[in-house]
């Protein structure tokens, strides 16, 4: 991972070092393994990667999805936010404030067949995501949605500024300071998953 960040890049480094992170390496591995190549070129975009790295990224698209937003300059995205809802707690990808960003994967709304994960019909995928954003945005945030086109070349601006303005209104709506009960409930949904509760 430390490797990738620092012959491919930051971006490419950081998707390497998320990815590493998610699957029990710690910061502090990765930070020994670039301790060892201080003289390395590009070792700078390997420290870059590894201080962004964030084992709450569940896939490239959610690593480029918070890199995206770190770019918009609203705040620090928090990863994988829990928040109670009527359906149970529905884990949200990025969390700034009261703003909600989600990434969303054709992967979800294509069959098995299809290279796809879902498991019924797509009209009940979609209505289900439907619903589940009604639900959390009901709870006071607010929320953008992101696709794998967002990401990349003149509409990664767009979306950047889409971004901005969306949270803009969560902010005039909602303030963006989160609720005592909905910090504690994220942290105590985070620490059932840690223990595998």
């Amino acid at each position: 991972a430390v490797d990738i960040a620092r012959e491919r890049g930051e971006v490419h480094g950081t998707v390497a070092c998320d990815s590493a992170m998610q699957r029990g390496v710690t910061r502090s591995e990765l930070e020994h393994a670039y301790s060892e190549m201080a003289y390395y070129p590009h070792v700078t975009q390997a420290r870059s990667a590894v201080d962004l790295a964030d084992p709450g990224a569940e896939s490239v698209g959610e690593t480029l999805t918070r890199l995206l937003v770190i770019e918009a300059g609203i705040g620090e995205p928090q990863t994988q936010f829990a928040v109670r809802t009527s359906r149970g707690v529905a884990w949200c990808d990025l969390r700034i404030g009261r703003h909600i960003v989600e990434f969303d994967g054709k992967v979800k709304f294509l069959r098995a067949d299809q290279g796809g994960v879902a498991d019924r019909p797509i009209e009940d995928v979609l209505w289900d995501e439907r619903t589940r954003q009604t639900e959390v945005c009901s709870c006071g945030l607010g929320m953008s949605r992101v696709v794998w086109e967002d990401l990349w070349g003149e509409r990664r601006m767009r979306t950047i500024r889409r971004i901005q303005q969306e949270n803009a209104v969560t902010v005039a709506q909602f303030g963006s300071t989160l609720s005592e009960e909905m910090i504690a409930f994220d942290r105590q949904m985070r620490a059932r998953r840690v223990r595998g509760a």
